[in-house]
């Protein structure tokens, strides 16, 4: 069984990171209307891969038409706070489970923490956490929400990031470009599965949604 190695999030890293955009006070080199449609155009692109290319997940290429997504929303773009995991701690290394029962090494690097639009910052109740792994391509978050499995796939959602993207312990996620693992698309795929910590109580309205085979 061919593994998921988070491939396809690495790849549009590269594209993410020359919008160099904040909704955080902080200086704007674009504006909400060229960021939207530069996601725009990401999903395109990506679109254009799993129908073209030998390292597409897609079986059906001739029948596939194209992927599913919430509206590109730029307040889930967000600043968390990253709290490094103990560097002692005897469970930083952790065994992951796969879909297929098989099991792959990551590392504990942090925990985000963050809020999310429209909730206030002061409370408490409203600050999410999730853990962060670091492998061999860089960083991912695992993650699940309440909109699956209805809306998004239930086997969860990733992001990645470069271990540069982490900044005077802060980083930028952008639920935006939450993308599904290829065992959402094709079963002869095995991807890892978030950890239980990782599921949040909220709808997180942005990124890819569940396809349709």
């Amino acid at each position: 069984m061919l593994k998921n190695k988070f491939v396809v999030g690495i790849i549009f890293l590269v594209i993410i990171g020359i919008i160099g955009y904040t909704f955080l006070g902080e200086e704007t080199t674009v504006s909400v209307d060229d960021y939207i449609a530069q996601i725009e155009k990401e999903r395109k692109d990506k679109d254009n891969f799993y129908r073209n290319s030998d390292s597409s997940p897609i079986a059906d290429k001739s029948n596939f038409k194209g992927l599913h997504y919430f509206a590109p929303d730029p307040t889930y773009k967000v600043e968390a706070k990253v709290i490094p995991y103990h560097s002692a701690a005897s469970d930083k290394q952790v065994s992951v489970p796969m879909t297929d029962g098989s099991k792959e090494t990551y590392e504990k690097y942090g925990f985000a923490e963050f809020t999310l639009p429209g909730e206030s910052e002061a409370a408490d109740l409203n600050v999410y956490r999730l853990l962060i792994y670091k492998h061999d391509k860089g960083l991912s978050i695992l993650f699940r929400d309440a909109t699956a499995p209805e809306e998004t796939y239930g086997g969860g959602r990733y992001l990645d990031f470069k271990t540069e993207d982490v900044k005077d312990n802060k980083l930028l996620i952008d639920f935006n470009v939450a993308y599904n693992p290829y065992c959402a698309y094709n079963p002869s795929y095995a991807c890892p599965i978030p950890p239980k910590e990782n599921t949040l109580p909220v709808r997180i309205e942005a990124g890819e949604k569940n396809f349709d085979k």
